[in-house]
C-alpha cells in the first residue's frame, strides 16, 4: 500500500461517514476525463486516471466501480492496485457491495477464481440488485469453469437491468468467447440499439465494442458456411452414442443446466432412446423440475419396455421423485410398476414397504415384508417388522385365542385385561428378540414351554406362558450375572433404570420386559441402562436437536410451526430443498419426535443476507390471519413500473433474483 494511500484512508476511517457517501467524490472530474479516454480507445490512460483519482480518494465508490468495470481480465498492474484499494476499504467498511466486488475482480484477475466467487456471492448478499453484481459474479463463474452457472447469472442480470445496454454487451462476449456465437449475436444486436439510444461517452464506447462483437460473429459465420461440405455423418447410433459422451462431459462438470441443453440435441438424433431419457430425467430432477424429471423417467421406463432391471429401476426414482413431490399414492403406484418389470427387485419392495407403512396401509405393507423375507430369508429387519405388524394387526379376539391356546391367561376367559394385552405384546417382543432359541438352549428337555403355531409362513414354535415365566427366570440369572461382571454392586444391580427411567427389575426381584430390552441390548454391546445416582438422560437425538437448536438461536434462528412452514412452501412457491440451501438457510431439526423448523429471524444477525430477510414476513403475515395467497400475475412494485410480471420469491423452482 503506498503512502499516500494509507495516509488518506486513515483519514476516511477517522470521518467514516464519508465512507458511506452515495454521490461520487470526483472533484477533479477523473470520472468523465476517464470515460472520455476510453472512449478515445485508450482503456489503459482512463485506468491511470480512475486509480490516480483513488489514491487522492479512495471512498469515491462511483470512481472505485468504473474501475472494477474497465479493468482488463488477467494479471496486470491495474488488478494489483484495484485488489490493495478494496482490501484498504474493507478495512473500514463491510457493509459496501462495492469493495467486495472490487476484490472479486482483482481476485479473479489473479487467478483465484473460487476466491473471487466467494466475495462476489457476499456482494450478492448486500445487494442482490444491482447489476454490476451479476456481472462480476457471472465472468467468475466462467473464470472457475463453470459455464452453466455463468450463463445463467448473466442472464439474470440482464432480466434485472433489461434496459443497460452493459448488460447485453457481457453475455454477448461470454458466449461468443464460449464459441457460441449464434447465440451472442442477437445479445449484441440488442445491446446495441441501446447504446444508440443512450448518451454519453459510455454509450459510444460500448457501442464500438457490440459493432466490433457483430463484425466477429458474423465473420465466424462466414466462415463456417465456406466450409467445404463435410464428410459423410456417422451412423445414427455412434452420433448419438457421442452426444450422449457430450452429457456426460457436461454433467461431471457440474454444468447442469449445459447437460440439458445437449440432451435436447441428443433427443432429436434419438428420440426413442431409453438411455437418453434416463440421462435426462436426473438433469431435471436435479435442476428442481420435479414434475417434468418424473415424466421422463416414467417415459424411459416405458422405452425399456416395461420389463427387466432399468424399467424397474427407472420406475424407483420415479416413486422417489414423487415422494419428494409430496405425492404417496404415486409413488406406490410407480413402486408397484417396478416389482412388475422386475419382481426380485429388493429395492422397490423395500421402497413399497415403507410407502405403505406411511400412509397407513399396514396388510399392504405386511403383504411386502413377507415377499421381501421370501427373496431375502437372511432379513432380520424386515422379519421383525413383519412380526411386528401382525402381532399390531390382531383383533382383540385373535389376541384371546392366541393367549388361549399359549395358556397365557385364565381357561374359559371371554376377555383380555389391560394387563393380559401387556403381556401379549411383551410377550411378542421377546419372541422376536429371540426367546425361544434362548431358552431350548438353557431348557431343552423342558415339557410345556413352547407350543407350535400355525401361521400364514408355516408353523412355527411360540412360547406359551409357562414358557415365558421359564425364560423370564432365566433371563433374569444372566442379567443379574451381566451387571455382576460390569463391576456393580448386587444392591445396586436392582435399582438399575432403563434410559427412560422405568426400572430393570422389579420389586420381586424379576427382569421387566423394559428391563429384558435393556438385557438384550446390553449383550449386542449396547449400555442401556443407568445406576442408581445416574439421572435420566434426554434420548441421543434430543440432546443433539438440544444442542444444534441452542446453536443457531444465538445466530438469529427462531421456530416456526410444520403449519407455518407449509404455509411458507405455498406463498413462496419454493422447493424445500431451495429454502433449505444457501442463501435461505431454513433449518430443520429432529429431537426423535418431530420434526422442527427455524428460519433467520432477527435482522442484523450473522444467519440474515439480503434475500432469507423476507422470510419472517411470511410467518408474521400468517400469524396476523393474512393466509391468502393472490394468484394475481402482475404487480406494481418490483421496480415502482406499472403492470409487469408479478414474482413471487421463488420462479421454476428457483429464487427470483438470487444467483
Amino acid at each position: 500500500m503506498t503512502k499516500l494511500l494509507k495516509t488518506t484512508l486513515r483519514a476516511a476511517a477517522a470521518a467514516c461517514a464519508c465512507a458511506a457517501l452515495p454521490f461520487s467524490l470526483s472533484a477533479e472530474g477523473e470520472l468523465p476525463r476517464a470515460r472520455q479516454a476510453a472512449a478515445a480507445g485508450s482503456e489503459a490512460r482512463a485506468l491511470d486516471i480512475a486509480f490516480g483519482g483513488l489514491a487522492a480518494r479512495p471512498v469515491d465508490r462511483e470512481l472505485f466501480l468504473y474501475a472494477v468495470e474497465l479493468s482488463p481480465e488477467g494479471p496486470s498492474k491495474y488488478a494489483a492496485r484495484l485488489e490493495e484499494a478494496a482490501r484498504a476499504m474493507l478495512a473500514a467498511d463491510k457493509e459496501d457491495y462495492a469493495w467486495y466486488l472490487g476484490l472479486c475482480k482483482a481476485l479473479r484477475c489473479a487467478a483465484r477464481a473460487q476466491e473471487a466467487v466467494s466475495n462476489c456471492r457476499k456482494a450478492l448478499e448486500l445487494d442482490p440488485t444491482a447489476y454490476p453484481v451479476y456481472r462480476e459474479l457471472g465472468l467468475s463463474y466462467a473464470a472457475a469453469g463453470n459455464p452453466r452457472k455463468a450463463s445463467e447469472t448473466l442472464e439474470q442480470g440482464v432480466e434485472l437491468s433489461s434496459s443497460n445496454y452493459k448488460a447485453y454487451y457481457t453475455l454477448a462476449k461470454v458466449l461468443e468467447t464460449r464459441g457460441d456465437s449464434s447465440r451472442a449475436a442477437p445479445y449484441y444486436n440488442r445491446g446495441l440499439a441501446l447504446a444508440k439510444r443512450g448518451s454519453g461517452l459510455d454509450a459510444d464506447y460500448y457501442a464500438v465494442l457490440m459493432k466490433a462483437g457483430l463484425k466477429r460473429t458474423e465473420h465466424k459465420k462466414e466462415k463456417a458456411r465456406a466450409k467445404p461440405q463435410a464428410a459423410e455423418p456417422k451412423a445414427p447410433k455412434l452420433t448419438a452414442a457421442a452426444c450422449r459422451e457430450k452429457i456426460k462431459e457436461e454433467f461431471l462438470k457440474d454444468n447442469l443446466g449445459t447437460a440439458l441443453a445437449q440432451s435436447e440435441v441428443c433427443l432429436q438424433l434419438s428420440p426413442s432412446d431409453p438411455g437418453l431419457a434416463a440421462e435426462r430425467a436426473p438433469l431435471l430432477v436435479r435442476l428442481g423440475k420435479y414434475e417434468t424429471g418424473v415424466k421422463e423417467y416414467e417415459r424411459a421406463a416405458a422405452l425399456y419396455g416395461g420389463n427387466g432391471a432399468m424399467a424397474a429401476f427407472c420406475r424407483i426414482k420415479s416413486a422417489e421423485t414423487w415422494l419428494k413431490l409430496g405425492n404417496p399414492a404415486k409413488a406406490v403406484e410407480q413402486y408397484r410398476l417396478a416389482l412388475a418389470a422386475n419382481p426380485r427387485d429388493l429395492n422397490a419392495l423395500k421402497g413399497l414397504a415403507a410407502a405403505l407403512e406411511a400412509r397407513s396401509d399396514l396388510s399392504g405393507a405386511l403383504e411386502t415384508y413377507t415377499a421381501i423375507i421370501k427373496l431375502d430369508p437372511a432379513n432380520d429387519k424386515a422379519r421383525a417388522r413383519k412380526e411386528e405388524l401382525t402381532a399390531g394387526l390382531l383383533t382383540g379376539d385373535q389376541m384371546l385365542q392366541e393367549m388361549l391356546l399359549r395358556q397365557a391367561v385364565t381357561p374359559g376367559a371371554t376377555a383380555l385385561t389391560p394387563e393380559d394385552i401387556k403381556l401379549f405384546k411383551t410377550l411378542k417382543a421377546a419372541e422376536i428378540g429371540g426367546a425361544v432359541d434362548y431358552l431350548k438352549g438353557k431348557a431343552p428337555s423342558a415339557k410345556g414351554v413352547t407350543l407350535q403355531l400355525k401361521t400364514p409362513d408355516g408353523p412355527r414354535l411360540a412360547l406359551t406362558g409357562a414358557g415365558y415365566r421359564a425364560y423370564l427366570f432365566h433371563a433374569t440369572k444372566d442379567a443379574v450375572k451381566f451387571f455382576e461382571a460390569q463391576g456393580i454392586g448386587l444392591r445396586e444391580v436392582f435399582k438399575l433404570r432403563d434410559l427412560s427411567g422405568a426400572p430393570v427389575f422389579d420389586q420381586a426381584g424379576k427382569l421387566t420386559s423394559e428391563g429384558d430390552e435393556a438385557r438384550r441390548k446390553a449383550l449386542a454391546g449396547e449400555k442401556t441402562w443407568l445406576l442408581p445416582y445416574e439421572p435420566v438422560p434426554a434420548s441421543p437425538l434430543a440432546l443433539q436437536a438440544e444442542a444444534g437448536i441452542k446453536k443457531i438461536t444465538g445466530s438469529g434462528y427462531a421456530e416456526i410451526s410444520e403449519p407455518e412452514y407449509l404455509w411458507m412452501l405455498r406463498a413462496t412457491d419454493c422447493p424445500e430443498d431451495v429454502l433449505a440451501a444457501d442463501p435461505m438457510n431454513l433449518r430443520t431439526i429432529t429431537d426423535g419426535a418431530r420434526l422442527r423448523y427455524f428460519i433467520c429471524f432477527e435482522d442484523g444477525k450473522p444467519c440474515m443476507n439480503q434475500l432469507n430477510k423476507s422470510l419472517p414476513s411470511y410467518i408474521a403475515s400468517y400469524r396476523d390471519g393474512k393466509q391468502e395467497i393472490s394468484d394475481a400475475k402482475t404487480s406494481t412494485a418490483f421496480f415502482g413500473s406499472g403492470g409487469i410480471k408479478k414474482h413471487r420469491l421463488c420462479e421454476n423452482g428457483k429464487i427470483w433474483g438470487g444467483e
